[in-house]
């Protein structure tokens, strides 16, 4: 996972913070942490980061899955983050593409082996 850009969206900054800590220990490089769909968006086109883990109900006017539509043209992997459970969220989803769906509060562990497949297998397909 060394040398990998991950944008952080998540809108509660001790989740953030506690994420952040989490990821440079496993030698990545959070790139940015937003807390809004909108500074999502912009911030995945300006940085283009090599995985997006996403809050799904983040502040702003579009929640995080509406972010991974207006994103997808770019190709990067995306982890869902919820404290959510309702299955119409689920169900709209599930309409997107993304790498895993993690339930909060987040197992570390399972966080870092779906970073690392997700890492690998993105490489894979940019090797092709």
């Amino acid at each position: 996972m060394l040398n990998s850009r991950i944008l952080l969206v998540e809108d509660d900054a001790i989740i953030a913070m506690g994420l952040e800590s989490k990821l440079k220990s496993w030698g990545c490089d959070v790139c940015n942490w937003v807390s809004s769909g909108e500074e999502a968006v912009n911030e995945t086109f300006r940085l283009k980061p090599d995985l997006i883990l996403m809050d799904i109900g983040v502040k702003g006017e579009i929640d995080g899955i509406e972010v991974v539509h207006r994103i997808s043209s770019l190709n990067i992997p995306v982890i869902y983050l919820t404290g959510r459970n309702d299955k119409e969220m689920l169900k709209k989803a599930h309409k997107t593409v993304f790498y895993a769906l993690l339930k909060k509060p987040i197992n570390h562990e399972i966080l870092k082996h779906k970073i690392r497949s997700a890492l690998e297998e993105q490489r894979k397909l940019e090797k092709k």
